[in-house]
């Protein structure tokens, strides 16, 4: 890892330290990697409740007092010092001025008696964590791993950033290669958890299928490595699952809390109990007041922002929206303090998620603070755009037009959640909606297929028209991303009762980027792999014919923004064809 130091690097470099227990930092003038170095070792500190104790390389060498003393007997004083707080009980160790060349971030001949190699050496077998930092100079400094190297745990900590965030589209290519990387290094453990990764990412774009599959992939995974902690995330993940039909699934909650309290994970534990108490806020007598109190205090224990955050949220939804004897000035006033306090957190902890939805439900429930602000909705409408959540801009959308005449859900809505989940949608009586929890667990796309208002009455219900999906989220320079083809007849089209003809579909790129294979069959689901090489728009063409006859019977052109390796908040863009000849 190389010396970075923005907040959303911090928190990467964090959950790198406390996963893999080793984190070497590179690059940067000494001062800037010694305050980061500081900076990730007090917050991990604070997190796990263990002591910190800091080592510099030249100062082994000057208390020695002995002029002209070697590099290596200095290095020998560190590892012994370190090997001594070791004994004492498990703690956090940094390690700074390490010398050498280094390999995306890691000192060279750290498998041949380097300083590092003795560190990781004293370290193996504790409970301890490992903190080093490296004189080594890097180009890319801002780079938590080179594209080359691809450090499967580096990727890994990248891609739980932006799902943190809120912002899963950058993920997946990162979660692909972080799979690759720990396959070809044959570690099962990191394996797992870069596939448990995939699976909450798919949770959070709503594919739900998907997600668990993935899912119980990673928790089986898990029990063979045994790697309890991972076991239980898995396990509350795929109890979170439930909650997209709106019947969360408390006992599959309350068990996944007591596998992070057995392995000690007191941060999973916090999160599971946070969810838990999510799941029953709404049901009559149960203490929720008490509940978020005791969530709150275990997350300040470990200091975990983001937790704070949504806990914070959660409990002034509930205060706002529950019915009783003490609704008065002052329980709203207690409930715009809580959301307040979530916003200022999750800005804090860069999570523009959390930053919207909590400012579209304190918009929702303080008439004077939409009075005092008259954008209050383009605001909002704007957060969610900048990490493209189309749902949450559609939610948005509700709140200012109100309910519909019909009762039914408005198409944006409609054509991305279950039924079940929009049924638990609600209305005060001044016209407010009572959005259901779930809603901001996931930003899920439309589904496939979903008919849009007025669709069997449109003039080309007899034709039949070509569908792209871009099946693998945002696609980055040199990693394939999969486009399924489908040729779609219209209901008063012959093929919508009748097989499809074996028609082929041909694919060419018209710009730097290779897509293959040449040819595919729609009936039998086509699919192609595009790979660009350079980020910004490409065109693709895609031609299907009838091999009988030899006739084009549809010719459609879609264009995909490709990003950077490692995106900043972007709003992908799906194939989107233009048809450039006749149809069918």
């Amino acid at each position: 890892m190389s010396f970075v130091g923005h907040t959303r690097d911090l928190a990467a470099a964090r959950w790198e330290l406390e996963t893999r227990r080793l984190l070497v930092v590179s690059g940067a003038p000494d001062s800037d990697r010694s305050a980061f170095l500081d900076a990730v070792a007090r917050e991990v500190a604070d997190e796990v409740g263990l002591p910190v104790y800091r080592f510099r390389v030249a100062d082994a060498g000057k208390r020695s007092g002995e002029a002209g003393r070697a590099p290596g007997e200095a290095a020998d004083t560190v590892v012994e010092a370190c090997r001594g707080v070791l004994a004492v009980r498990p703690c956090v160790v940094v390690v700074d001025g390490v010398p050498g060349g280094t390999a995306d971030g890691v000192p060279a001949g750290a498998a041949d008696g380097s300083l590092l190699a003795e560190l990781i050496g004293a370290f193996a077998g504790s409970q301890s964590l490992l903190l080093v930092g490296s004189t080594a100079a890097r180009e890319d400094a801002a780079a938590l791993s080179s594209d080359r190297c691809a450090d499967g745990w580096a990727l890994l900590a990248r891609a739980a950033v932006h799902c943190d965030r809120g912002d899963p589209r950058a993920a997946g290519p990162l979660l692909r290669r972080a799979v690759e990387a720990h396959q070809v290094a044959g570690d099962r453990r990191g394996e797992a958890w870069a596939v448990f990764l995939y699976g909450r990412m798919c949770r959070l774009r709503g594919r739900a299928e998907d997600a668990r599959g993935l899912l119980h992939g990673a928790r089986e995974t898990f029990r063979a490595v045994g790697e309890t902690s991972g076991e239980a995330w898995a396990a509350g993940e795929l109890a979170r699952l439930a909650t997209r039909s709106g019947s969360p699934d408390p006992d599959a909650l309350a068990e996944a809390r007591g596998l992070h309290e057995r392995a000690g994970d007191r941060r999973g534990a916090a999160w599971a109990h946070l969810w838990w108490t999510v799941a029953r806020a709404d049901e009559p007598g149960f203490p929720w007041q008490e509940e978020f109190a005791s969530v709150q205090g275990r997350f300040h224990e470990v200091s975990d922002r983001l937790g704070t955050a949504w806990t914070l949220h959660h409990h002034a939804l509930t205060l706002a929206r529950t019915d009783g004897t003490d609704r008065t000035d002052k329980r709203r006033r207690e409930a715009d303090r809580l959301f307040e306090g979530a916003l200022a957190l999750f800005e804090a902890a860069d999570c523009p998620h959390g930053q919207a939805w909590t400012m579209l439900e304190y918009a929702l429930r303080s008439p004077a603070h939409r009075f005092l602000n008259g954008e209050w909705a383009a605001e909002i409408r704007h957060v969610f755009h900048g990490i493209g959540d189309e749902a949450g801009e559609a939610w948005v959308d509700l709140a200012e037009a109100g309910p519909s005449p019909g009762g039914e859900p408005p198409y944006e809505l409609a054509c991305r959640y279950p039924t079940a989940l929009l049924d638990t949608l609600g209305w005060t009586e001044a016209g407010e909606p009572l959005i259901p929890r779930a809603a901001r667990d996931t930003q899920p796309e439309p589904r496939a297929g979903f008919p849009r208002p007025g669709d069997r009455d449109r003039p080309d219900d007899s034709r039949a028209h070509v569908r792209l999906t871009l099946l693998d989220d945002v696609s980055v320079p040199d990693v394939p991303a999969r486009i399924a083809l489908e040729v779609v007849p219209g209901p008063g089209h012959p093929w919508s009762t009748a097989p499809l003809p074996p028609l082929t579909a041909r694919a060419t790129s018209l710009g730097h980027a290779e897509i293959d294979p040449a040819h595919g069959v729609p009936a039998d689901g086509a699919e192609f792999r595009f790979t660009p090489h350079r980020p910004g728009s490409h065109r693709l063409r895609f031609t299907v014919e009838d091999p009988a006859t030899g006739t084009v019977l549809q010719q459609v052109e879609a264009e995909i923004d490709v990003v950077p390796s490692d995106p900043g908040p972007h709003r992908a863009t799906a194939p989107a064809p233009r048809t450039s000849a006749r149809r069918a």
